[in-house]
């Protein structure tokens, strides 16, 4: 099992109460990319024709994706606690949809969430512990393969999205979201770095496991180094106005939480307290994060 593994089954529970609120809409917006893949649709016009788009060159087959009689099948790489995929299968409901996550931590909540969903929907949506870099799934299995932050978390981003090529059946379609570089300053972060400070710690470090991409272009031009055609590939933003005990929670329950659940409990308190004080002092644009994303998709030749 390897550490990050070890870290998302320990902060499963923080990312579903403090984390995934925050991407779930622009996560579930991710679905409206393959809407017409899975309803047989001319997906790739569609998409071409939204403003802002970046494309690859070369003309876009309007064709839809010439599926196998049954259910359209979707695969979500990297599901987290399941909102996608359960949202998916609530969506469409002649879908079947596999998920998989390197979290048994992440997979236990998921699990238990569909649980709670009706038999109509349970029935359509398996969960499995997998990697996106080696899917457990034959060639050309799948109709419409998705995957929600998650790119910026495996070890080889080429070898994932060659991963999720193998899998999709000919015509079959790959939609992404990821974290744009750049974006608004966000004084809550700053209101954090200044708490760590005044505790006598370092701020935190802002890198992450994969650089963000730098352009949409640059996941054009990714997904065509990984085999897909018709590639496009759009900027947004994702947006979410924190409460000041809401973003304490998302540091200490989630995004910072190996260094919450290792100091001792007087200088975790006072920490804690400093940082609520701070963030109740800023004006409410303080606390709203805004950051850029972007949605990617392409098709298997």
């Amino acid at each position: 099992m390897t550490d990050q593994q070890v870290r998302y089954d320990r902060i499963a529970e923080g990312y579903a109460t403090w984390w995934s609120p925050v991407h779930r809409a622009a996560t579930l917006r991710l679905l409206d990319e393959v809407a017409d893949e899975v309803a047989g649709g001319a997906g790739a016009a569609g998409v071409a024709a939204s403003a802002g788009v970046a494309r690859a060159a070369g003309p876009a087959r309007a064709a839809g994706l010439a599926r196998a009689a049954g259910p359209a099948r979707v695969l979500d790489v990297g599901c987290g606690t399941g909102a996608l995929a359960v949202t998916a299968a609530q969506r469409w409901p002649n879908v079947t949809v596999d998920a998989i996550d390197a979290s048994d931590g992440m997979l236990a909540i998921a699990r238990a969430d569909l649980a709670e969903r009706p038999a109509a929907v349970r029935a359509r949506v398996r969960f499995a512990q997998a990697f996106a870099d080696r899917l457990p799934f034959e060639d050309a299995t799948f109709d419409v393969v998705v995957s929600a932050f998650v790119l910026q978390l495996v070890p080889s981003v080429p070898r994932a999205l060659r991963e999720m090529r193998r899998v999709l059946r000919p015509g079959g379609r790959l939609a992404y979201a990821r974290w744009l570089e750049g974006g608004e300053p966000f004084a809550a972060d700053a209101a954090y770095d200044d708490a760590l400070v005044a505790a006598g710690l370092e701020p935190r470090d802002s890198g992450g496991d994969q650089p963000d991409l730098v352009s949409p272009a640059a996941g054009i031009a990714q997904l065509r180094r990984a085999g897909f055609r018709d590639v496009t590939a759009r900027a947004a933003h994702l947006e979410h106005a924190f409460t000041p005990e809401g973003f304490a929670g998302f540091l200490t329950r989630f995004d910072d939480e190996d260094l919450f659940r290792t100091m001792e409990p007087p200088a975790r308190a006072e920490l804690e307290a400093d940082l609520l004080r701070r963030l109740r002092a800023l004006p409410p644009h303080g606390l709203r994060l805004v950051l850029p994303i972007v949605y990617a998709s392409g098709r298997r030749g």
